[in-house]
């Protein structure tokens, strides 16, 4: 069974495979999913991706508990997406940002 851990990380693909032999980040577009879900995918990605902040990382995130609540629950939601559309022999963690 693959397993895969899905959460928000800066320079990186949302999608880890943990195997010891194939880990690694994975790009959503390499899983053949449905266009609509790489796109949900990657806008959710895009976001986080937004709150780095280059002049001092320290300081990266959301900006209030209620933005980064209703990023974990979209990625809840898209992870249980991709968990359904990659089926049963794929086992997806969502690893929520704290």
């Amino acid at each position: 069974m693959k397993e895969f851990r899905f959460g928000a990380v800066y320079g990186a693909p949302p999608i880890f495979n943990s195997d010891l032999e194939q880990m690694g980040y994975i790009d959503p577009s390499e899983l053949n999913l449905p266009d609509s879900l790489c796109k949900a995918i990657n806008t959710w990605t895009q976001e986080f991706q937004e709150t780095f902040c280059e002049d001092y990382p320290p300081e990266s995130g959301f900006d209030s508990l209620e933005k980064r609540t209703l990023h974990n629950s979209r990625g809840r939601e898209l992870a249980l997406l991709l968990q359904k559309t990659l089926g049963d022999d794929t086992l997806v963690r969502f690893i929520p940002l704290k």
